[in-house]
Protein backbone atom coordinates (compact mmCIF):
# COMPACT_ATOMS: atom_id res chain seq x y z
CA UNK A 1 0.00 0.00 0.00
CA UNK A 2 2.80 2.30 1.17
CA UNK A 3 4.53 2.03 -1.81
CA UNK A 4 1.86 2.74 -4.21
CA UNK A 5 1.52 5.54 -2.48
CA UNK A 6 5.08 6.74 -2.71
CA UNK A 7 4.82 6.11 -6.51
CA UNK A 8 1.40 8.09 -6.86
CA UNK A 9 2.62 11.60 -5.10
CA UNK A 10 6.03 11.13 -6.57
CA UNK A 11 4.36 11.12 -9.88
CA UNK A 12 1.85 13.63 -9.01
CA UNK A 13 4.93 16.26 -7.61
CA UNK A 14 6.83 15.69 -11.22
CA UNK A 15 3.51 16.87 -12.91
CA UNK A 16 3.43 19.67 -10.35
CA UNK A 17 6.53 20.80 -11.49
CA UNK A 18 6.32 20.50 -14.72
CA UNK A 19 3.20 22.48 -14.78
CA UNK A 20 4.99 25.03 -13.17
CA UNK A 21 7.19 25.32 -15.71
CA UNK A 22 5.32 25.51 -18.33
CA UNK A 23 3.24 28.34 -16.75
CA UNK A 24 6.30 30.71 -16.47
CA UNK A 25 8.06 30.05 -20.20
CA UNK A 26 7.03 31.70 -23.41
CA UNK A 27 2.90 31.30 -24.29
CA UNK A 28 3.71 29.42 -27.16
CA UNK A 29 5.82 27.03 -25.56
CA UNK A 30 2.85 26.79 -23.13
CA UNK A 31 0.27 26.33 -26.46
CA UNK A 32 2.24 23.15 -27.57
CA UNK A 33 2.58 21.94 -24.56
CA UNK A 34 -1.33 21.54 -24.46
CA UNK A 35 -1.55 20.98 -28.20
CA UNK A 36 0.77 17.61 -27.60
CA UNK A 37 -1.64 16.52 -24.37
CA UNK A 38 -4.73 16.74 -26.57
CA UNK A 39 -2.98 14.30 -28.94
CA UNK A 40 -1.58 12.30 -26.03
CA UNK A 41 -5.30 12.19 -24.97
CA UNK A 42 -6.66 11.57 -28.22
CA UNK A 43 -5.02 8.50 -28.42
CA UNK A 44 -5.82 7.09 -25.18
CA UNK A 45 -9.54 7.18 -25.81
CA UNK A 46 -8.73 5.83 -29.43
CA UNK A 47 -6.97 3.25 -27.45
CA UNK A 48 -10.20 2.59 -24.62
CA UNK A 49 -13.09 2.68 -27.81
CA UNK A 50 -10.73 0.00 -29.71
CA UNK A 51 -10.46 2.12 -32.68
CA UNK A 52 -6.85 2.64 -33.31
CA UNK A 53 -7.00 -0.35 -35.65
CA UNK A 54 -9.59 1.84 -38.15
CA UNK A 55 -7.16 4.06 -39.91
CA UNK A 56 -9.62 5.78 -41.89
CA UNK A 57 -11.16 7.62 -38.44
CA UNK A 58 -7.49 7.93 -37.01
CA UNK A 59 -5.96 9.54 -40.17
CA UNK A 60 -9.36 11.86 -40.11
CA UNK A 61 -8.94 12.53 -36.29
CA UNK A 62 -5.27 13.27 -36.32
CA UNK A 63 -5.83 15.87 -39.36
CA UNK A 64 -8.83 17.06 -37.45
CA UNK A 65 -7.11 17.37 -34.42
CA UNK A 66 -4.07 19.62 -35.46
CA UNK A 67 -5.98 21.77 -37.37
CA UNK A 68 -8.44 22.55 -34.01
CA UNK A 69 -4.90 23.16 -32.08
CA UNK A 70 -3.81 25.93 -35.09
CA UNK A 71 -7.31 27.51 -34.56
CA UNK A 72 -7.28 27.62 -31.36
CA UNK A 73 -3.90 29.41 -30.65
CA UNK A 74 -5.75 32.74 -30.82
CA UNK A 75 -6.90 34.21 -27.32
CA UNK A 76 -10.29 33.33 -29.28
CA UNK A 77 -10.64 31.17 -32.01
CA UNK A 78 -11.72 32.19 -35.37
CA UNK A 79 -15.51 31.01 -35.04
CA UNK A 80 -16.02 30.65 -38.99
CA UNK A 81 -12.99 28.62 -39.81
CA UNK A 82 -13.90 26.54 -36.14
CA UNK A 83 -17.35 25.77 -37.45
CA UNK A 84 -15.98 24.68 -41.05
CA UNK A 85 -13.41 22.39 -39.48
CA UNK A 86 -15.96 20.79 -37.28
CA UNK A 87 -18.60 20.28 -39.52
CA UNK A 88 -16.02 18.93 -42.83
CA UNK A 89 -15.16 16.88 -40.29
CA UNK A 90 -18.15 15.37 -39.08
CA UNK A 91 -19.04 15.42 -43.23
CA UNK A 92 -15.92 13.25 -43.67
CA UNK A 93 -16.59 10.92 -40.50
CA UNK A 94 -20.37 10.37 -42.03
CA UNK A 95 -18.59 9.42 -45.47
CA UNK A 96 -16.65 6.98 -44.17
CA UNK A 97 -18.72 5.11 -42.98
CA UNK A 98 -20.82 4.42 -45.95
CA UNK A 99 -17.67 4.20 -47.73
CA UNK A 100 -16.51 1.82 -45.13
CA UNK A 101 -19.63 0.26 -44.11
CA UNK A 102 -18.21 -2.79 -43.43
CA UNK A 103 -15.82 -1.78 -41.10
CA UNK A 104 -16.87 1.72 -39.57
CA UNK A 105 -20.08 2.12 -38.46
CA UNK A 106 -22.53 5.14 -36.83
CA UNK A 107 -21.33 3.62 -33.66
CA UNK A 108 -17.62 4.75 -34.80
CA UNK A 109 -18.73 8.19 -36.11
CA UNK A 110 -20.30 9.51 -33.10
CA UNK A 111 -17.71 8.06 -30.53
CA UNK A 112 -14.91 9.81 -33.13
CA UNK A 113 -16.70 13.37 -33.04
CA UNK A 114 -17.14 12.87 -29.23
CA UNK A 115 -13.43 12.10 -28.78
CA UNK A 116 -11.93 15.02 -31.05
CA UNK A 117 -14.50 17.48 -28.86
CA UNK A 118 -13.51 15.69 -25.43
CA UNK A 119 -9.90 15.45 -25.70
CA UNK A 120 -8.83 18.58 -28.00
CA UNK A 121 -11.32 21.35 -27.68
CA UNK A 122 -12.03 21.27 -23.90
CA UNK A 123 -8.51 21.10 -23.10
CA UNK A 124 -7.66 24.04 -25.45
CA UNK A 125 -9.50 26.41 -23.18
CA UNK A 126 -6.43 25.57 -20.82
CA UNK A 127 -4.25 27.71 -23.54
CA UNK A 128 -7.48 30.58 -23.79
CA UNK A 129 -6.84 30.93 -19.98
CA UNK A 130 -3.01 31.29 -20.21
CA UNK A 131 -3.74 34.00 -23.10
CA UNK A 132 -5.72 36.25 -21.00
CA UNK A 133 -4.79 39.51 -19.62
CA UNK A 134 -3.13 38.34 -16.45
CA UNK A 135 -2.98 34.94 -17.97
CA UNK A 136 0.03 33.99 -15.80
CA UNK A 137 -2.27 34.59 -12.68
CA UNK A 138 -5.76 33.35 -13.84
CA UNK A 139 -3.90 30.18 -14.74
CA UNK A 140 -3.91 28.38 -11.56
CA UNK A 141 -7.52 28.97 -11.32
CA UNK A 142 -8.30 25.75 -13.71
CA UNK A 143 -5.98 23.69 -11.68
CA UNK A 144 -6.95 24.43 -8.33
CA UNK A 145 -10.74 23.91 -9.63
CA UNK A 146 -9.43 20.66 -11.36
CA UNK A 147 -7.25 19.16 -8.59
CA UNK A 148 -8.47 20.31 -5.33
CA UNK A 149 -11.71 18.68 -5.20
CA UNK A 150 -10.24 15.48 -5.85
CA UNK A 151 -7.68 15.47 -2.98
CA UNK A 152 -10.12 16.61 -0.54
CA UNK A 153 -12.68 14.40 -1.42
CA UNK A 154 -10.39 11.75 -1.11
CA UNK A 155 -9.09 12.81 2.62
CA UNK A 156 -12.95 13.78 3.38
CA UNK A 157 -13.97 10.17 2.07
CA UNK A 158 -11.15 8.64 3.69
CA UNK A 159 -12.32 10.74 7.12
CA UNK A 160 -16.39 10.80 6.90
CA UNK A 161 -17.42 8.76 4.45
CA UNK A 162 -20.66 6.72 4.82
CA UNK A 163 -22.96 7.26 2.60
CA UNK A 164 -22.16 6.18 -1.73
CA UNK A 165 -22.53 8.97 -4.04
CA UNK A 166 -23.16 6.68 -6.92
CA UNK A 167 -21.99 3.57 -6.63
CA UNK A 168 -22.90 2.10 -10.22
CA UNK A 169 -20.29 4.49 -11.66
CA UNK A 170 -17.59 4.95 -8.94
CA UNK A 171 -17.77 2.70 -5.80
CA UNK A 172 -15.48 4.47 -4.09
CA UNK A 173 -16.67 7.71 -4.05
CA UNK A 174 -19.07 9.13 -0.90
CA UNK A 175 -21.66 12.03 -0.12
CA UNK A 176 -19.46 13.11 2.29
CA UNK A 177 -16.16 13.18 0.33
CA UNK A 178 -18.27 15.33 -2.25
CA UNK A 179 -19.01 17.68 0.56
CA UNK A 180 -15.65 18.07 1.21
CA UNK A 181 -14.26 18.48 -2.13
CA UNK A 182 -17.15 21.47 -2.15
CA UNK A 183 -15.88 22.87 0.54
CA UNK A 184 -12.38 22.49 0.51
CA UNK A 185 -11.90 23.91 -2.99
CA UNK A 186 -13.50 26.97 -1.90
CA UNK A 187 -11.50 27.21 0.64
CA UNK A 188 -8.35 27.08 -1.47
CA UNK A 189 -10.07 29.19 -3.92
CA UNK A 190 -10.18 32.31 -0.73
CA UNK A 191 -6.45 31.55 -0.10
CA UNK A 192 -5.63 32.36 -3.17
CA UNK A 193 -7.30 35.38 -3.66
CA UNK A 194 -5.50 36.25 -0.32
CA UNK A 195 -2.41 35.53 -2.07
CA UNK A 196 -2.75 37.71 -5.24
CA UNK A 197 -4.56 40.49 -3.71
CA UNK A 198 -1.64 40.83 -0.71
CA UNK A 199 1.45 39.60 -2.73
CA UNK A 200 0.46 40.86 -6.35
CA UNK A 201 -1.41 44.05 -5.08
CA UNK A 202 -4.08 43.23 -7.12
CA UNK A 203 -8.17 43.59 -7.05
CA UNK A 204 -10.24 40.37 -6.31
CA UNK A 205 -13.93 40.29 -6.16
CA UNK A 206 -14.03 37.70 -3.41
CA UNK A 207 -18.17 36.72 -4.15
CA UNK A 208 -16.92 35.60 -7.63
CA UNK A 209 -13.95 33.80 -6.81
CA UNK A 210 -15.85 31.76 -4.34
CA UNK A 211 -18.59 31.24 -6.73
CA UNK A 212 -16.53 29.60 -8.98
CA UNK A 213 -14.31 27.24 -6.91
CA UNK A 214 -17.68 26.35 -5.29
CA UNK A 215 -18.83 25.59 -9.58
CA UNK A 216 -15.22 23.89 -10.07
CA UNK A 217 -15.50 21.67 -7.40
CA UNK A 218 -18.80 20.42 -8.67
CA UNK A 219 -17.92 20.34 -11.88
CA UNK A 220 -14.92 18.60 -11.03
CA UNK A 221 -16.57 16.03 -9.69
CA UNK A 222 -19.05 15.55 -12.52
CA UNK A 223 -15.75 15.49 -14.97
CA UNK A 224 -14.55 12.35 -12.49
CA UNK A 225 -17.37 10.59 -12.92
CA UNK A 226 -17.71 10.93 -16.47
CA UNK A 227 -14.44 9.46 -17.34
CA UNK A 228 -15.00 6.51 -14.98
CA UNK A 229 -18.64 5.77 -16.96
CA UNK A 230 -16.29 5.97 -20.41
CA UNK A 231 -13.92 3.33 -18.96
CA UNK A 232 -17.05 1.73 -17.30
CA UNK A 233 -18.94 1.14 -20.62
CA UNK A 234 -15.76 0.13 -22.34
CA UNK A 235 -14.32 -2.10 -19.51
CA UNK A 236 -11.14 -0.82 -18.89
CA UNK A 237 -9.77 0.15 -15.15
CA UNK A 238 -7.49 2.86 -16.73
CA UNK A 239 -7.22 5.13 -19.61
CA UNK A 240 -3.45 3.88 -20.13
CA UNK A 241 0.15 3.44 -17.98
CA UNK A 242 1.96 6.86 -19.38
CA UNK A 243 2.04 8.15 -15.38
CA UNK A 244 2.38 5.94 -12.95
CA UNK A 245 0.01 5.52 -10.10
CA UNK A 246 -2.73 7.16 -12.04
CA UNK A 247 -3.05 5.35 -14.95
CA UNK A 248 -3.57 7.52 -18.54
CA UNK A 249 -3.11 11.14 -18.82
CA UNK A 250 -6.79 11.14 -18.93
CA UNK A 251 -6.94 9.55 -15.54
CA UNK A 252 -5.46 12.37 -14.02
CA UNK A 253 -6.56 15.38 -16.14
CA UNK A 254 -10.21 13.89 -16.35
CA UNK A 255 -11.64 16.91 -13.74
CA UNK A 256 -9.00 19.25 -15.82
CA UNK A 257 -11.25 18.73 -18.76
CA UNK A 258 -14.37 19.71 -17.64
CA UNK A 259 -13.11 22.30 -15.21
CA UNK A 260 -11.19 24.60 -17.96
CA UNK A 261 -13.86 25.80 -20.45
CA UNK A 262 -15.88 26.73 -17.05
CA UNK A 263 -13.28 28.59 -15.65
CA UNK A 264 -13.05 30.29 -19.15
CA UNK A 265 -16.18 31.27 -19.92
CA UNK A 266 -16.66 32.62 -16.54
CA UNK A 267 -13.94 34.70 -16.01
CA UNK A 268 -15.06 36.26 -19.90
CA UNK A 269 -18.43 37.46 -17.82
CA UNK A 270 -17.17 38.28 -14.27
CA UNK A 271 -13.89 39.63 -12.83
CA UNK A 272 -12.47 37.63 -10.72
CA UNK A 273 -9.33 39.41 -10.59
CA UNK A 274 -8.38 42.72 -11.69
CA UNK A 275 -6.03 45.57 -11.51
CA UNK A 276 -6.26 48.65 -9.63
Amino acid sequence: MWSKLYVRVASAAVCVVLVLVLIYLPIWVFSIAVGIACLVILYELYMTFKQEKKWQLVVLDYIAAFALILITQRRIAQTELLNFVLVAYLMLLLICSVVFHRTIKFYDVVSSFFMLVYAVFFLQHLSYIRKMDMGDVLIYLPLLGAFMPDTFAYFSGKLFGKHKLIPDISPNKTVEGSIGAVVGTVLVFGAYGLVVQFTLGLGVHYGWLLLLGALCSVVAQFGDLAASEIKRECGVKDFGNLIPGHGGLVDRVDSLLFVCPVVYYFLLVLPVVYGV
